[in-house]
């Protein structure tokens, strides 16, 4: 969630107003889809289900009358106590000295003569009753099965365990009537036993053509893709419509409730079908009804697929109008963007030009309108910084009336020389170099060796004035000494360290400058008393502030600049790539460095000053 988040930040507000909006069309309807086609296929299948279900209740009903009539005819043959009798009788037969084939004539007439009420009337197509001598009763013929052979099948053997009042569900089975074998290949069979005092004296098989019941299920089934089968509790299938299915393994038994109806989806064949069974009446057989699933909820394939292109077509409709208003409401506000961009990285010269009534529209306007008020103050600060930097220079000079104290100084100097006074002559003719230095106005900057003579001469004069030994080294490399600096930059840092660090006492000042890089480094250091933390910490705080930079500056300084003043006044004029660094540790003295960058051009010359 949280880089979902930084992506969705990182985009402009154009992009996540169109992802909004596509957002807000599309889930709702992904959503409303999924919702309606998971009801409408659930109402579709549980229809499916119904339909499914009231199939396999009519067929029950028709089934059950087959097997009524199965039921029927053996209790009959069972619990008729005049077809007991005939069938006691044959027992009786040889003791009349009887032919056994005109005993089992005279049998088979009683027999055929009872049974004709009911099996003309019900649906058993073939009844077999055996009796203990040898003696057996068929409504067929006898050259299309011999009745004996039962007692080969395997089958036949649980028959002799059942009790008199239980019947043999013996299901589906190849049929024993020859003629039938093409048409009708399977028979659906009962059987039971007779019995009297606890012994069996006959046997009865009542059989049903499975093409009566595989016949139901060709009418009854709703399309010919359904498949419709009756099987066991074994999950042997007992009909089918297939003839080629009956008596193999249904492979879905576990999925069939052997109680009570039920239904599931199943892959049948490489396909899925809706699964639903029903429980027989009579024994424990169950009617298994298979639907192609895609069949069954065709239906809302369609609807989907249906309303998914009306979807898409409407959907890229209305996005393509989406896109058009979006792109058209927003670039505004796109090139807005773009151009506070460049605004940012320091083209303030650029413009939107966004014209208009709108609000995105006035306020690039707006932004136009700042931009050229703050343009006109940066020229006029500029100006008013050029014109403040002169007068500073100029009040410097103003000082002290420079042309009248210049020439009479010259008058003394010479007047003193003429006299043999070297030693006061050269005071004087620093004291004359210095003023001279001042009532220079043609230019605001000097080169690094003539920066750097002004401050010996102003050493010298206060050598003389303090009375103390003041001793300057300089080592200047030879590519800076023509390198223009601002006009008295060096002699407010020498005064600082004369009167603050020495504390009327001598002390060495070392100069040295060189060039790294873009950059003239520039360090002046003193072995005077230093600062604590506390001090240096106060001073750089102050000297990078814009406040008491006036009273912090012309405290005892011959032209009125501090410490402060030369750091914005050079800080005026190189902007933020010129650097000023301050190193102090007490009883051990200070370092200032400047550091200058180079934009004027570079003139090499020869020469190394010590003194």
């Amino acid at each position: 969630m949280k880089g979902i988040t930084q992506i969705l930040t990182s985009l402009s507000l154009r992009q996540r107003l169109i992802i909004s909006a596509l957002l807000c069309v599309i889930l709702p309807s992904l959503i409303t889809y999924m919702v309606s086609a998971y009801f409408t296929k659930d109402t579709l299948e549980q229809r499916a289900v119904k339909q499914s279900q009231d199939t396999l209740r009519l067929l029950d009903l028709n089934i059950s009358n087959y097997i009524e009539d199965l039921m029927y005819v053996s209790n009959y043959i069972q619990f008729d106590g005049k077809m007991n009798s005939i069938l006691k009788e044959s027992k009786y037969y040889n003791k009349e000295n009887l032919p056994f084939n005109k005993a089992s004539a005279i049998q088979h007439i009683k027999i055929s003569s009872n049974l004709e009420g009911i099996t003309n009337l019900l649906t058993p197509s073939y009844i077999t009753i055996l009796m203990q001598n040898d003696f057996s009763y068929t409504n067929y013929p006898a050259y299309e099965y011999d009745p004996k052979n039962f007692y080969k099948e395997d089958w036949f053997q649980k028959i002799k365990n059942l009790d008199s009042y239980e019947t043999f569900w013996l299901g589906t089975h190849p049929t024993f009537i020859q003629s039938q074998e093409k048409t009708n290949p399977y028979l659906i069979s009962i059987a039971s036993t007779l019995k009297t005092s606890g012994t069996t004296y006959a046997y009865t098989i009542i059989s049903i053509n499975e093409k009566d019941i595989s016949n139901l299920f060709k009418q009854f089934g709703s399309n010919n893709e359904q498949k419709i089968m009756l099987i066991n509790a074994n999950g042997t299938i007992l009909s089918d419509q297939n003839e080629k299915e009956i008596q193999k393994k249904f492979q879905y038994i576990k999925y069939i409730n052997k109680k009570q109806e039920s239904y599931s989806i199943v892959d049948y064949k490489d396909k899925e079908y809706l699964l639903v069974s029903r429980p027989l009446a009579y024994s424990d057989w169950k009617l298994v009804s298979l639907v192609p699933y895609k069949k069954t909820v065709g239906q809302i394939n369609t609807i989907t697929h249906t309303t998914l292109l009306l979807q898409a077509i409407l959907f890229s409709f209305f996005l393509f109008i989406l896109i058009y208003l979006m792109n058209k409401f927003t670039k505004p506000i796109d090139k807005l963007s773009r151009v506070m961009k460049k605004v940012e990285n320091g083209n303030i010269r650029i413009r939107t030009g966004i014209k208009g009534e709108g609000d995105i529209e006035l306020l690039g306007s707006s932004f136009d309108q700042m931009l050229d008020k703050i343009e006109l103050m940066i020229k006029q600060i500029k100006i008013e910084e050029n014109s403040k930097r002169k007068a500073e220079l100029e009040m410097l000079q103003a000082q002290v009336n420079p042309h009248f104290l210049f020439n009479t100084l010259n008058s003394i100097r010479l007047k003193i020389t003429m006299n043999g006074d070297n030693e006061n002559a050269k005071l004087i003719q620093s004291l004359s170099s210095l003023l001279r230095m001042t009532i220079t106005r043609n230019n605001e900057f000097v080169t690094l060796h003539e920066e750097i003579e002004v401050v010996h001469h102003y050493v010298k004069l206060m050598i003389f004035r303090q009375q103390y030994n003041i001793e300057t080294n300089c080592d200047l490399a030879s590519n800076v000494l023509l390198e223009e600096v601002p006009r008295f930059f060096l002699q407010p840092i020498i005064e600082n360290s004369i009167i603050h660090g020495f504390n009327q006492k001598g002390g060495v000042i070392d100069i040295s400058a060189c060039l790294v890089e873009d950059s003239m480094v520039i360090s002046v250091k003193d072995n005077g008393k230093g600062m604590t933390d506390e001090r240096l910490h106060h001073l750089q705080s102050h000297y990078l502030t814009t406040e008491n930079h006036e009273e912090m500056g012309k405290k005892a300084s011959l032209t009125g600049i501090g410490i402060s003043n030369v750091y914005q006044r050079l800080k005026l004029i190189y902007g933020d790539e010129f650097q000023m660094n301050i190193i102090s540790q007490e009883a051990k003295g200070t370092e200032i460095t400047f550091y200058i960058p180079r934009k004027r051009g570079v003139k090499n010359v020869s020469g190394h000053i010590s003194r």
